[in-house]
């Protein structure tokens, strides 16, 4: 004669299986979508000029270094999700890092931006604002909007007519880098980074990443 157990056992075993199912499918998955991009980099930080992090060595004069770029997704997709003329921005400030997903982007585009600014550099703070990112044959600018931004004007070699430019430097994955001097720098969010300044480091040059891009920055 078969045993019957009582309702409340039933019920325990139902909910400790479900509870085991929801976590299964809620574990982290590797992901498995191949994304590239291609376009324009533009960045300044807290440096002078030029920047010794870029060069392998620790920020200079100062023991930080807060950098704000802007990337120009000339071409690029992730997986059937087209990117092109997109904006990805992020900000290292005095308080956390900050990455900001592109206004412009609709909920899929944004989804994807959003994974792979995770992929390239995980940040405490995700934001959309509309960007502006500007390059000229003579400076750079960008600007999230709310938030601030940075202008800076390229320096120009011994001939008086061509800009310095570094290759293969040490922080950031662009094979040549203009170098430029900010006229302005000037930051603000809602998660407590705050920073003013001038006369810092600035760089630009063609970024070409992939998701098994090696290093970003």
């Amino acid at each position: 004669m078969s045993k019957k157990f009582p309702i409340y056992l039933v019920t325990l075993i139902l909910s400790i299986s479900a509870t085991a199912i929801l976590a299964s499918d809620n574990s982290a998955k590797p992901d498995s979508v191949h994304w590239e991009m291609q376009g324009d980099l533009s960045e300044t930080c807290s440096c002078a000029v030029p920047c010794t992090c870029n060069f392998g060595d620790g920020p200079s004069p100062h023991h930080y270094c807060h950098t704000i770029f802007s990337l120009d997704i000339q071409k690029g997709h992730y997986g059937d999700v087209k990117l092109d003329g997109l904006h990805l921005a992020g900000v290292h400030g005095n308080k956390s890092r900050v990455w900001y997903i592109d206004a412009n982007a609709s909920p899929e585009q944004a989804s994807a931006l959003r994974t792979i600014a995770e992929h390239m550099l995980k940040s405490e703070h995700y934001a959309s604002a509309p960007i502006t990112q500007k390059v000229g044959e003579k400076g750079n600018e960008v600007q999230i909007a709310g938030k601030g931004g940075f202008e800076a004007d390229y320096i120009v070699g011994l001939d008086k007519k061509t800009p310095v430019v570094v290759e293969n430097n040490t922080t950031w994955n662009i094979q040549r880098s203009i170098k430029g001097k900010t006229k302005s720098v000037q930051y603000k969010d809602e998660f407590g980074n705050k920073f003013k300044f001038s006369g810092t480091n600035s760089n630009q040059g063609k970024f070409d990443w992939t998701d098994q891009t090696a290093t970003y920055f």
